[in-house]
């Protein structure tokens, strides 16, 4: 039911040796070795484990975050659910330089991306035709002599971005660089990557394609949000990713609906086929989740109560839903429910009807909490009938989806 996902993260520093940066690296385990069979599995799950599993904030701060890319993710609009303002798209040393490449990097330059050329020892053809385009140049001081890193700094003496040295073991060779006029190191000598782990609930692929297929067909938002209903690890995903876009436009999200809808459906599309990249599953049979059928369970409680008890409150039938679904967030993500629940945009009285049980909401989630427990006592006020026939209801719809 639970997996461990890991990440590798590595310091890069300016010449004071002041943290500027860091470059985000694929871990399959507490082992700090990169075992990389699939170029594309493995960026796609360091994007997920860092801006989802684990949160930009925690992982990057207000640093940048250097993440690898092959010459197919780099052609693939997955690559636009990333914050431009965060990212450096690192092109790997193997990825072919052609004309297709060359405009879709504009593109990316265009949309604010910084690009980097990783590995590089010499200026050849194809890093000539990649140096107008790219931010950064890492140089890769293990492949070059002195007598060739110095050549090559000085080739590349007009380059206006930053050119950063890779494989910095010891004070020497960080000194040398400095003296040539390199601005920014990573290595050995500052820090070795350190590994990042969370424990996360396993998504439902089932969920995940049902929900793709709604997105491929044009559903409307109310269709998707029914389906997103049934995967609350992906609500919370996308609670997580609205952080960013919430910011900008300083407005909190309430409900499913706002998520969606200040996402954007694109987003989310590209988001969901990220996540399907990510888990490199080949069994797409449906397979249940208790966890995320109770959480979405208590969810629905929440819904058809705020429908019968509030039916003039349409703030309280709204918010519903995820309400009963951030209840279980700390069991979810495996870690404490109230800091999980101060990095997500939602309003304070929502907040405060998680946590502590206030306002309207607070009150309708102990009611849905009693009827999970035959020994608690429902609360005064409701009817018997009510509470039965919305209990059943909600089991018979998260059931409907293994069908």
């Amino acid at each position: 039911m639970y997996s461990t996902r890991y990440l590798g993260r590595q310091p890069i520093v300016d010449a004071n040796q002041q943290l500027v940066a860091y470059e985000l690296l694929f871990r399959s385990s507490q082992a700090n070795v990169a075992r990389v069979d699939d170029d594309v599995m493995a960026t796609t799950a360091v994007i997920r484990h860092a801006f989802v599993d684990l949160g930009v904030g925690e992982v990057l701060g207000d640093r940048l975050g250097f993440i690898n890319v092959s010459d197919t993710l780099l052609m693939d609009d997955l690559l636009d659910v990333l914050p431009c303002d965060k990212v450096v798209l690192e092109i790997l040393e193997t990825v072919k330089v052609t004309p297709p490449l060359l405009e879709r990097l504009a593109e990316l330059r265009r949309k604010g991306f910084r690009l980097a050329m990783d590995d590089v020892v010499e200026l050849d053809a194809d890093r000539l035709a990649l140096l107008p385009l790219v931010d950064i140049v890492k140089i890769d001081l293990v492949a070059l002599n002195l007598l060739q890193l110095r050549q090559l700094v000085a080739d590349l003496a007009s380059f206006p971005g930053i050119l950063l040295a890779e494989k910095v073991d010891t004070v020497e060779q960080f000194e040398l660089c400095r003296e040539l006029g390199i601005q920014w190191f990573q290595g050995y000598f500052f820090a070795r990557p350190t590994v990042l782990s969370t424990r996360q609930a396993n998504a439902s692929q089932h969920a995940m394609l049902s929900l793709l297929g709604l997105l491929m067909s044009d559903a409307d938002n109310d269709e998707l949000s029914q389906a997103l209903k049934l995967a609350p690890d992906v609500v919370l995903m996308l609670m997580k990713l609205s952080s960013t876009a919430s910011a900008a436009t300083r407005r909190p999200v309430s409900s499913v609906n706002e998520a969606i809808m200040l996402l954007g459906r694109a987003k989310i599309k590209r988001w969901s086929m990220l996540l399907l990249f990510a888990s490199n599953a080949t069994d797409v049979q449906p397979q249940r989740n208790p966890l995320l059928e109770l959480a979405a369970t208590r969810g629905r409680i929440m819904e058809l109560l705020a429908e019968a008890c509030y039916p003039e409150r349409r703030d309280v039938r709204e918010s519903a839903f995820m309400i009963g679904m951030l209840s279980l967030v700390d069991v979810l993500v495996q870690q404490p429910k109230a800091e999980v629940i101060a990095s997500l945009p939602i309003e304070d009285c929502l907040k405060e009807a998680v946590l502590e049980g206030r306002h309207v909401l607070g009150e309708l989630l102990r009611v849905t909490l009693s009827l999970e427990d035959d020994a608690t006592p429902h609360p005064a006020g409701y009817d018997p009938e009510v509470l039965m026939r919305v209990e059943t209801q909600a089991l018979d719809w998260v059931n409907s989806m293994w069908k």
